[in-house]
């Protein structure tokens, strides 16, 4: 009997890429160059790793259909759930799971009224390949969802210390409790957040470090939530994570002994993003993608507006945001403040597309540009906590790994020079009145800053309110109502020694 090898492919954070860019395959030339891969190995398993769906609005448009189909194409049997899975509500998962006939797993995601593992999910599936049993074990980022926006059977939910709920599952399926028997070799399919530092030397993500160190055996751990390629090892266990939106794939590769012993696993991935002219396309599945087009066209097509010059948002190299904001930031901040009259916006500038060329501007544009339709908060802060936000913020993707805030309604003076938390050295009103400390500031946010994530923390501020005004909707009714758009760059933000 020969030594077999298995290897497992996981695309993460795909984000519902499914029309080829200059460095994302789509879903017609994802599907060829994994064909390409199983062939060179049949013994190859594909997983997704959460965040499937949030992304292109003619999937959205469509119920996710181009997404499912893929991974029915794909033969994805398990996929881990991300954090933007939860934004369209369990009951939504659980049709998208029975459509596409897989499994979403998430063992540390309990029901907080029988805590037990939530109703649609299970914490592990076993998939068998060539005689291996593989077992894949779910775990979600931690993120809060006992919160307005989420479906209320959402908000019963809750997740819990991965680590903990791997431990207790490897033991399970390691005492061959399982009705299939013992597997011979268990894989965390996980939407944790792993990154490389700036200096790309050293691996920071908490819970999959912790989750490597607490759980040893584990033969080999899929990570996301960060966008990045990564093929390592942490406390010994292979690690690794496939970019995002189709820019790729990790991968995982065993070798089992006859008698099924693991004898070698090998991290990789395959970033296709300088290649992608080079894959050919499966055609069957650009049939699909033009019959999605046509199904959509007329709604998705509508023209919208004028834009008189090119609105440049992110690199189309790094996904980098100007420190000092760009033209789209200047729209969306001066939208936010005027939807809720508030003084003062800030913004996470992140979570929106690279931009916007010249000439007409359709709905499938803004809709793709804007993909996250966040809800406008307000709150009153004092000037010490805005500060110290807009400190958090004067940030870059390339340094901090985190895209700067947006601000409307303030003048500052910041100084890249100075340490990350201490850059600000003067901010001000429109008015010219400086920020002072103990004095309450009405402010707009949007749902990403809301969430206290990436340092930012608004707990403090008073008379919070859900403004049901959402981001996207006010952006296309404000150029809608324009008609022409003209690139303005902000002047808000003034960086020395970038």
């Amino acid at each position: 009997m020969e030594t077999r090898t298995v290897s497992i492919i996981g695309i993460n954070d795909f984000h519902a890429e499914i029309f080829e860019t200059d460095y994302t395959l789509g879903c017609a030339k994802l599907c060829a160059l994994l064909e390409q891969e199983k062939r060179g190995n049949p013994n190859t398993i594909v997983v997704f790793g959460g965040d499937n769906f949030n992304g292109d609005p003619v999937s959205e448009e469509l119920s996710g259909e181009p997404v499912i189909d893929l991974m029915m194409q794909l033969g994805v049997k398990v996929s881990a759930v991300g954090n933007h899975e939860f934004e369209y509500g369990v009951e939504t998962l659980s049709n998208w799971s029975m459509q596409g006939k897989f499994t979403f797993v998430a063992a540390n995601l309990l029901d907080r009224r029988t805590g037990e593992i939530a109703a649609g999910f299970r914490p592990y599936v076993m998939q068998e390949i060539a005689g291996i049993q593989i077992a894949f074990i779910g775990l979600s980022t931690p993120e809060l969802l006992d919160r307005p926006g989420h479906s209320m059977n959402t908000r019963f939910l809750e997740i819990v210390d991965g680590a903990r709920e791997a431990r207790k599952w490897v033991d399970y399926l390691n005492r061959g409790l399982d009705s299939q028997g013992k597997p011979d070799a268990i894989i965390a399919l996980t939407h944790y957040g792993l990154k490389y530092k700036a200096d790309r030397s050293t691996l920071v993500g908490e819970e999959a470090i912790e989750l490597c160190q607490r759980v040893p055996e584990l033969s080999g751990l899929f990570t996301a939530h960060w966008h990045q390629f990564i093929s390592s090892e942490v406390h010994q266990v292979p690690v690794v994570q496939g970019g995002s939106n189709g820019r790729g794939f990790a991968k995982l590769t065993i070798e089992f002994s006859p008698d099924k012993e693991i004898r070698q696993v090998t991290p990789g991935y395959v970033n296709a993003s300088s290649f992608v002219s080079e894959v050919l396309s499966n055609e069957e599945m650009l049939l699909k993608l033009d019959e999605y087009k046509r199904r959509t066209k007329d709604k998705l097509g509508a023209v919208v507006g004028w834009l008189e010059q090119e609105f440049m948002h992110k690199s189309p190299f790094t996904a980098e945001v100007d420190m000092e904001g760009t033209p789209l930031t200047k729209l969306a901040t001066d939208v936010m403040r005027l939807a809720t009259g508030c003084e003062i916006a800030l913004l996470y500038s992140g979570r929106m597309g690279p931009g916007l060329p010249s000439g007409e501007i359709t709905l499938y544009q803004l809709r793709k540009l804007i993909y996250f339709n966040d809800e406008l908060f307000t709150m009153r802060v004092k000037g010490s906590d805005l500060v110290r936000n807009i400190e958090n913020g004067i940030s870059t993707l390339r340094v901090e790994r985190a895209s700067p805030v947006a601000v409307s309604g303030l003048f500052i003076v910041a100084d890249y020079a100075k340490p990350y938390g201490a850059r600000i050295e003067s901010i001000v009103l429109e008015n010219g009145q400086p920020i002072e400390s103990d004095r309450y500031y009405e402010i707009v946010i949007d749902e990403c800053l809301a969430s206290h994530e990436m340092g930012y923390d608004f707990s403090s501020g008073i008379e919070r309110k859900h403004t049901g005004v959402f981001l996207r909707d006010q952006l296309i009714k404000e150029i809608r109502e324009r008609k022409v758009l003209t690139a303005e760059s902000p002047a808000t933000i003034k960086v020395k020694n970038k």
